[in-house]
């Protein structure tokens, strides 16, 4: 009898074991797929916000809602509650249970999110906040509560996962969700920080508390400067209570600022070099000749007061990349001018065809027709309820610069500046830096054509030292068809090239000197401090040189700048060498190509990675310039 009790407890004990040992197993597994699911659909949900696609967003939310609760569920259960009498163990249940508390929370704060997503889109039921040609000011007001209510929540996520525990049983299950879990929220915490600077400014910069103005200057890029494409078409938009109206709008040279573009006097920044004193005297289209449009947007917004025009809160340039963004995003537009017009096919009509299209004696009826397509086009934007898809299309284009903003209020231009939307021109302070610009002269119209290459050749030393050359290798790639112009090479039926080839070396850099082919010339800054060799004073304390001359339809120009850097700036003295470059694009038409080879002292070799070639000591990477481009190349003793 005894032994047939005994049998029945032993039997017993051991199935409740089992039942324990196989509920865990089933708990540890859903964990491990509810972890799954949940930080990829996390990822998805957050990049289909960035990308603006609502429906794509709600599909993955869903799949991140059903995977939390399969988190949560996997910290329940019986089993779990007998396991947590276990030393040790309890506490890791706790922490467990903490875990799928915190992805809970993770799934409200991007809930509310998601909700104003498709609140600001009105594509979850709700009217636009743009519509009808009007802008809804007291759905403005209510931005900033909510966003701040958003942020709270994700960084109170955030924290509750920092502090879980992840020590002792199930340590290295809980601590790997944890790890990728706050991988997955730092994209969160991005979307909405963003909003978090921007929302408090919005209501005031779109006219709730009295009229505000910007100048919309459209660049060029067949004939570019330094920040951007000369600003041949200007818009004057003004916001009073969310509407939206364009007082003032024309063809730069003959419409704004007659007869052809007529000189206006101006006060601007007194540091800038490109002005050698105050007040100025030129006209508008060369306003923005400095790289950076912290400059640049601040001499537009002089220039345009000086030609008579009210004074302006900001300045918005965009050019025709920004403005085909725009057309791929709401669809194309007729013209009577030039027929159908798409996003693919504004650039080609606008700088080229238009150009063959209409002499030099016709430039008034060019103008007309190019006015008129650019009205169209305002007047679809402005009086339909797509303003918002307009706007991330054009946000869009920012990080190659075709989109840039200055404005007048300086915490909302800090906001701007650090969304990198504000075309600044700045070293980063670390490592090397790139930032190098060309500047036409002869108001041709041939940059359209140009193809650009910028090769940084750099030797590292063991201590950490460099000697750098930039090299920016331009072609006049006129197609060859095309008939040279006119003897004097100037306006826009030429096709030779007079550029300013502008070169920045970073403000470590020691030795300094530029290369320039024979013919070419320094064309020194009047009345600004000078660094020597042609290089003076951006007017943020950082050395800039600018060489000139020309070059021939079909031909190629070569101009750089060497340079030493410091001791220590890629480490040295240890195990490990690494070099890191910061390059600037310019917002060319057809995106410049950055090229860097870097070259390890003996001793040393390069540590290989994706996209990377290496030859012996030397490593090379190239990357389109269509963004900032960010280099870094690690090198260990062989």
């Amino acid at each position: 009898m005894k032994s047939v009790v005994g049998l029945a407890v032993a039997l017993l004990a051991g199935g409740f074991v089992l039942w324990i040992q196989l509920a865990f197993l089933v708990s540890l597994a859903t964990l491990g797929v509810g972890a799954g699911g949940f930080l990829t659909s996390l990822n998805g949900t957050v990049d289909q916000i960035t990308a603006g696609q609502y429906p794509g967003a709600q599909a993955d939310f869903a799949q991140v809602e059903s995977a939390a609760s399969k988190i949560a569920a996997s910290a329940e259960g019986p089993h779990l509650g007998v396991l947590s009498i276990v030393p040790g163990v309890g506490t890791a249940i706790d922490n467990w249970k903490r875990l799928g508390g915190a992805t809970a929370d993770i799934v409200g704060s991007t809930g509310e999110l998601l909700s104003l997503f498709g609140d600001l889109s009105g594509e979850n039921g709700s009217r636009k906040i743009f519509n009808d040609g009007a802008i809804d000011v007291a759905r403005l007001r209510e931005l900033p509560p909510r966003v701040a209510a958003i942020n709270l929540g994700i960084k109170s996520s955030a924290k509750a996962l920092r502090d879980i525990q992840t020590s002792g049983p199930m340590a290295g299950t809980l601590a790997r969700v944890q790890r990728k879990a706050l991988g997955e929220v730092a994209p969160v915490q991005n979307a909405i920080s963003v909003l978090v600077d921007l929302a408090p400014q919005l209501p005031d910069a779109l006219g709730a508390n009295g009229v505000k103005r910007y100048l919309i200057a459209i660049g060029n890029q067949a004939e570019m400067r330094a920040s951007g494409g000369a600003p041949l078409s200007l818009v004057l938009v003004e916001f009073d209570q969310g509407r939206i109206s364009i007082p003032i709008k024309g063809q730069t040279s003959t419409q704004l600022f007659p007869p052809m573009n007529a000189k206006v006097k101006w006060w601007g920044p007194s540091m800038n070099p490109f002005f050698p004193r105050n007040p100025r005297k030129e006209p508008m289209v060369v306003t923005n000749t400095h790289p950076s449009l912290t400059f640049a947007g601040r001499e537009m917004a002089g220039a345009w007061v000086g030609g008579g025009f009210p004074e302006v809160d900001g300045v918005m340039t965009m050019d025709l990349t920004a403005i085909a963004a725009v057309l791929n995003s709401l669809g194309p537009i007729q013209s009577e001018t030039y027929g159908e017009v798409t996003g693919d096919q504004l650039g080609r009509i606008l700088l080229i065809d238009a150009y063959e299209q209409f002499g030099q004696d016709e430039a008034a009826a060019r103008q007309v027709a190019n006015q008129q397509l650019l009205d169209d086009l305002l007047t679809q934007l402005l009086s339909g309820d797509d303003l918002v898809t307009a706007a991330k299309a054009i946000a869009g284009t920012a990080p190659g610069r075709h989109f840039q903003v200055w404005l007048r209020d300086p915490d909302f231009e800090s906001v701007i500046l650090k969304s990198g939307a504000g075309g600044q021109v700045v070293d980063p302070g670390l490592g090397d830096w790139s930032a190098v610009y060309t500047q036409n002269g002869n108001q041709s119209k041939v940059d359209v054509f140009q193809e650009r290459n910028v090769f940084v050749s750099v030797q590292l030393a063991d201590d950490g030292s460099a000697r750098v050359t930039q090299q920016m290798n331009v072609t006049n790639a006129t197609p060859p068809e095309r008939p040279e112009g006119p003897p004097e090479r100037v306006g826009y039926e030429t096709s030779w090239l007079k550029n300013a080839y502008i070169m920045y070396v970073p403000d470590k850099a020691k030795n300094y000197v530029p290369n320039y082919p024979q013919g070419f010339a320094i064309r020194s800054f009047k009345n600004h401090q000078q660094y020597g060799r042609g290089f003076a004073n951006d007017g943020n304390g950082q050395k800039i040189v600018r060489m000139v001359g020309w070059t021939p339809p079909g031909g190629q120009t070569t101009v750089s700048v060497s340079y030493d850097l410091p001791s220590g700036t890629f480490g040295g003295g240890g195990g490990l060498l690494v070099y890191s470059l910061r390059a600037e694009p310019q917002s060319l038409f057809r995106n410049s190509t950055l090229t860097v080879r870097v070259t390890a002292p003996e001793g040393w070799q390069p540590e290989p990675e994706d996209g990377m070639n290496v030859t012996g000591r030397t490593g090379e990477v190239s990357a389109i310039q269509d963004a900032p481009v960010d280099v870094t190349m690690s090198f260990t003793r062989s």
